[in-house]
């Protein structure tokens, strides 16, 4: 397996060449832009920008692990109006042209948002017709469409099975899922998840989470590797069941107030004790 870490991670003051220089000291082999959240990717950000952001990345001796977005949480798949649908269908296109600028093979997708104005089927109907439209876009391009499990912050594919049965649904060998184990703080356990979706994992997001402190003002459930509640030793067994060998991402939330590169290199360390299985 291979670490990787979110460019979002990198302080909105450094430069990108700082933050690549950060990482690659850090001890990962690679990097996950997300599109819209940095100034250096954008929506708008030229083929010809996103390839000079390639030559960066590899002269800093790092990869692209994957290309991932928030921009579905303000432009859902599922939403009623058809001008936002087309632009959350615009940004995964998107999403998968840069992935193939950019030298890999997956892009995170949140597909949809249920609300007290946009139930449930209707998200599932809506979020199934997006995905096997975009099926045959990221076949061609050679691209995995990983869907995010955003469990409770979606209000949508709570339990591992509906999971399954809405990529059965979906029914495109180019629509895995994007598994993150923190976001199963009070949906299950991360470790069945992993178990039940096998083969069909396309990256694995690391963060540790708080299962028994709820959400309290602005406090998150999230924290640091080994810090929270997830079982790591189950998890990686569960890795090592279903043969994923694949990347590895860091998403965690910035907790360091001073020597805030810092947070990088013990998040590092931590991943690798967890490929390692010295738990």
């Amino acid at each position: 397996m291979k670490k990787s870490i979110g460019d979002n991670m990198i302080p909105k003051v450094w430069s990108f060449e700082r933050g690549l220089d950060l990482v690659k000291r850090a001890g990962y082999d690679g990097i996950e832009l997300w599109l819209g959240d940095m100034p250096w990717f954008q929506m708008a950000t030229s083929d010809a920008e996103v390839r000079e952001l390639r030559r960066k990345i590899e002269s800093a001796g790092l990869v692209v692990s994957n290309v991932s977005t928030g921009l579905h949480w303000a432009s859902p798949l599922s939403a009623r109006d058809p001008k936002v649908r087309a632009q959350a269908m615009r940004i995964v296109e998107r999403e998968i042209e840069t992935a193939q600028l950019l030298g890999t093979d997956a892009v995170l997708v949140v597909a949809g948002l249920v609300t007290e104005e946009v139930p449930y089927n209707e998200v599932y109907q809506r979020c199934v017709d997006a995905l096997r439209t975009l099926g045959p876009t990221a076949t061609r391009a050679g691209v995995k469409i990983g869907i995010e499990n955003c469990n409770s912050e979606q209000r949508f594919l709570l339990s591992p099975r509906e999971f399954r049965q809405f990529l059965d649904d979906v029914n495109s060998p180019a629509v895995g899922i994007h598994l993150d184990v923190g976001n199963i703080h009070d949906t299950g356990f991360a470790e069945q998840w992993i178990e039940m979706h096998g083969p069909r994992i396309t990256r694995i997001h690391l963060k540790d989470v708080l299962k028994h402190r709820g959400r309290s003002g602005d406090q998150s459930v999230y924290t640091n590797l080994f810090l929270g509640d997830n079982d790591w030793a189950a998890i990686r067994a569960a890795m090592r069941k279903v043969n994923y060998d694949g990347w590895l991402i860091a998403e965690m939330e910035s907790r360091y107030r001073f020597a805030r590169d810092q947070q990088f290199h013990d998040t590092a360390a931590a991943m690798d004790r967890l490929i390692a299985g010295d738990l």
